[in-house]
């Protein structure tokens, strides 16, 4: 029950910040929210005792929303994908998911409150993980995040949104085959020079043993 509780005061709070038309942006109160849940504000209360309580339960839902929708997506955690395939998903996910402006509200509020950030970091940081790779194929990589999150962004927000979804998909899919394989070829002209090397380190070893005889 107390997580029903939560969960429906986190969608009324989004929904608020949905139907919110001001000019001076978005701006929610404790009782606001409690009256869009039907609720009274110490009900309200006994879930998030106070604003910085409720923003990071809505954050911490949102960014879980997304890991959900690429958990959904790859059916499998992102510990058990590689950084190409989490990447791809990603690219996928936010090209065609359903965003609205109350989405780039939560997202973008980070920006001017740090502690909130943390939750984007705990539950997206491991799907663009890119630790190992060499540094152009994590280039490429973080261009085609770029070109999701701009796609994401401009369908939530309504400014300037992209005719063709789609295309930016396939363009920003063919950076991560172009990372890929930029990380294949690194790995591959890597092998000989190590391969070079432990040679050389045999050899030496056979000459030190030649001469001690």
């Amino acid at each position: 029950m107390t997580n029903d509780g939560r969960t429906r005061i986190l969608k009324a709070a989004k929904a608020l910040a949905e139907s919110h038309d001001s000019v001076q942006g978005v701006t929610i109160s404790l009782g606001s929210v409690a009256q869009q849940a039907g609720l009274t504000k110490p009900g309200l209360m006994y879930h998030f005792p106070s604003k910085e309580a409720l923003m990071l339960g809505l954050v911490g839902h949102a960014a879980e929303d997304w890991a959900q929708r690429l958990r959904a997506h790859t059916g499998r955690a992102s510990e058990d994908l590689t950084s190409f395939e989490r990447y791809r998903a990603y690219v996928t996910v936010a090209t065609t998911a359903e965003v609205s402006r109350a989405d780039y509200w939560i997202f973008s509020d980070a920006l001017y409150h740090p502690k909130l950030s943390r939750a984007w970091s705990e539950h997206l940081g491991p799907w663009f993980d890119t630790a190992g790779l060499d540094p152009r194929a994590v280039s490429l990589l973080t261009a085609a995040r770029f070109c999701a999150d701009g796609a994401w962004m401009s369908e939530a927000t309504g400014v300037f949104p992209s005719d063709d979804l789609a295309a930016v998909c396939r363009h920003a899919l063919a950076l991560i085959d172009a990372a890929e394989a930029t990380s294949d070829a690194a790995e591959v002209a890597g092998a000989p020079a190590e391969t070079t090397s432990d040679a050389a380190e045999g050899t030496s070893n056979v000459t030190e043993t030649e001469v001690s005889e």
